[in-house]
């Protein structure tokens, strides 16, 4: 696994919420870091006790040292706060401040389908340029399609297109005579509407898509970046999943939809595997044998025991379907959660004994 960690500049854990991604993202990182990698781990919204181990609980957006493990930084990408930053980047300050004023904007920011993802994206790419990591990993945002998430920039680019921004922007100087007096048109039907209304939402409408029009170009740029930074061998996937049947199915259908953007699947994390207690041989003193309540125990540990093959025989066929020659790493549920930076490590060592073992 150290080679692989080496031989990327960006990993990006993906799958679908509830698989611990975000523990497998950061004991990713503290390997990384343990083997002398300087490791950004990007992260959306890590469990409480993981923020506070990771030292990125009353820090959003920035940059910060895991003081525990040396050469590990994380980041915890605050979606709003990484927009308003985007915004200040591409539009004069004037402009700027007028959409943040608009109320519209407010609501929408952080709520507006594939933000959060083109916002992670764009932290993404800002992290890569800056040249102060040797490794990136992003924690994604959870989604049922792996396409929503890799194609966020190019869905927010088309929401803002010429096609709806036209609708409500001011026509430019040198425009012809046909686009002006569409513009004229759109400006007298939202008047009407607003003197029916007696509102001032279709002025913020217009005010919205008016100081949005300036961002099109730059979210157009975005969208082309980030595309040449995950086709590129610098990326790679790793897919987490879970050990139950829909989760692996779900799977299934991430890989395909990796495959179809030929994207590098690296390795597929199966999580919480089997309960830690099942793994080995158990052996029991004799003297325990008379005892009822020793039976008891031992018939509920059968039981659960059978229940786990059962689970095997599941995996084992979806696995054949997978039909990858990517590894295939298998974590047991372990006994406490994972919370802190201390589980992270150790989370760490089970993953590389399982990659070495594979």
């Amino acid at each position: 696994m150290i080679d692989l960690l080496r031989d990327h500049k960006v990993l990006i854990c993906c799958g679908t919420g509830g698989v611990g991604k975000t523990s497998i993202s950061a004991s990713l990182g503290v390997l990384a870091a343990r083997n002398g990698l300087k490791t950004l781990v990007l992260t959306i919204d890590p469990a409480q006790r993981l923020a506070q181990s990771l030292g990125i609980e009353k820090a959003p957006g920035g940059d910060v040292a895991v003081s525990a493990q040396a050469g590990l930084s994380a980041a915890m990408v605050d979606a709003r706060l990484e927009f308003d930053q985007f915004v200040l980047g591409a539009l004069d300050k004037g402009i700027a401040k007028g959409l943040f004023d608009n109320r519209l904007y407010q609501q929408l920011v952080s709520n507006l389908s594939g933000s959060q993802e083109f916002t992670s994206l764009a932290r993404l790419l800002q992290s890569h340029r800056s040249g102060h990591y040797d490794l990136i990993i992003l924690d994604t945002p959870p989604t049922q399609n792996a396409v929503d998430f890799l194609r966020a920039p190019e869905r927010l680019y088309a929401l803002f297109q010429d096609s709806v921004v036209g609708w409500f922007a001011n026509p430019e100087a040198d425009e012809g005579w046909i686009k002006r007096t569409f513009h004229h048109g759109t400006r007298l039907v939202t008047g009407a509407l607003e003197s029916v209304t007696g509102s001032t939402f279709i002025q913020e409408l217009r005010d919205f898509f008016g100081h949005v029009a300036h961002l099109k170009d730059r979210i157009a740029k975005i969208s082309q970046d980030v595309s040449t930074l995950i086709h590129s061998e610098d990326c790679g996937f790793i897919l987490v999943t879970g050990f139950d049947e829909t989760k692996l199915r779900e799977s299934l259908e991430f890989q395909q939809d990796l495959q179809n953007e030929k994207l590098r699947l690296r390795a597929v994390v199966v999580n919480r595997w089997f309960p830690e207690w099942t793994q080995g041989e158990r052996s029991w003193p004799e003297s325990w044998q008379g005892n009822p309540d020793f039976q008891v125990l031992k018939s509920l540990h059968t039981q659960f025991a059978d229940y786990f093959k059962q689970r095997q025989v599941v995996f084992d066929k979806l696995h054949d379907q997978l039909g990858v020659s990517v590894p295939v790493i298998k974590l047991p549920d372990f006994k406490n959660s994972v919370q802190g930076l201390d589980d992270l490590g150790r989370m760490a060592t089970v993953l590389e004994e399982k990659w070495r073992s594979k």
